[in-house]
């Protein structure tokens, strides 16, 4: 499978994002917890794909689970520096210092190996790949239609033809 670059993920990571703040709106701890369960277990979701991810055609591959696709275990040992960080981000003042310096460095770690892979799929033997989107995946390759032989004898079919 082919890796994925950092741009696609980032658009996958914004989508999951806006899903988690929606959640983060629920009411007291209900929106707390489902934030975090959300972030938790996201790449375990859908045949290891968040719902980022499965809209833009990519998935979490598993070096170490039969089947490649990432379960909820790794899902959540992948996802536990991006939990802290978010958690961090919760306390006043240090928080909003410590949270995103934590994001920050996963992005840096990312941008830096060579495949792409950042803290926590270090920690889960994880890597995002490319996967198509779902639709592309249950279709099945596409078959061009022939086009048709320039030889002079034969006409083509879209040119028009006048009788005079």
């Amino acid at each position: 499978m082919q890796k994925a670059d950092l741009t696609t993920r980032a658009v996958a990571g914004f989508v999951d994002l806006l899903l988690i703040i929606g959640l983060a709106r629920l009411p007291d701890m209900l929106g707390f917890l489902s934030a975090v369960g959300y972030l938790l277990i996201r790449d375990g979701l859908f045949d290891g794909r968040s719902v980022g991810k499965k809209l833009i055609g990519l998935g979490v591959a598993a070096e170490d689970i039969p089947g490649g696709t990432a379960d909820y275990r790794a899902s959540i040992i992948r996802n536990v520096p991006l939990a802290a960080a978010y958690i961090l981000f919760l306390i006043p003042y240090a928080g909003w210092v410590a949270g995103p310096l934590a994001l920050g460095l996963e992005c840096l770690v990312a941008i830096g190996d060579d495949q792409g892979m950042r803290t926590g799929d270090l920690l889960a033997r994880t890597r995002v790949v490319r996967r198509g989107s779902a639709g592309a995946a249950e279709q099945g390759p596409q078959q061009r239609p022939a086009a048709p032989s320039a030889s002079p004898g034969n006409q083509d079919a879209t040119a028009p033809t006048t009788n005079t």
